[in-house]
């Protein structure tokens, strides 16, 4: 895991249930569309209650690190 993936991760709130903002937060991004978006997608795997996604601290962080960008060693 490289440091800005590890860095993400540590910016998420510590605690087990995350909503689709808090990890748009962790991003630094201003709203939570892509997150929102990424759930859609099945990307990552979400509850619902009502109209809100609820997403488990441990689904966030796998989602984090399987988006790292990791460059090619030329």
């Amino acid at each position: 895991m490289n440091a800005t993936t590890q860095a993400i991760i540590e910016r998420l709130p510590n605690k087990p249930i995350l909503t689709p903002i808090e990890i748009a937060a962790a991003f630094g991004m201003p709203d939570s569309s892509a997150v929102l978006d990424a759930i859609r997608r099945g990307r990552i795997l979400s509850a619902t209650v009502g109209r809100k996604f609820y997403i488990a601290r441990e689904e966030a962080a796998r989602y984090i690190e399987a988006t790292a960008f990791i460059p090619d060693e030329a």
